[in-house]
């Protein structure tokens, strides 16, 4: 059975993960999360805590509505 999206992928999030030259275990191990769990939350099966989404500003140096698209 397939798994159903919450909400669409953070396309914004690989852009600056791509900007920033970090792979995907290296964003997992900030925010203290395995790599499978953060390809969860970017493709939209599961949501970033509040704490997480923090932790990515300060990661790429970029405000909530740049990352979140809000």
């Amino acid at each position: 059975m397939e798994a159903r999206r919450k909400h669409q992928p953070y396309y914004a999030i690989r852009a600056y993960q791509i900007l920033s030259k970090l792979s995907d275990k290296d964003v997992a191990s900030a925010l203290g999360i395995t790599t499978r769990t953060y390809y969860n939350k970017v493709e939209g099966f599961s949501d970033f805590s509040a704490e997480q989404a923090r932790m990515l500003t300060d990661l790429f140096g970029r405000t909530m509505d740049e990352i979140f698209l809000v």
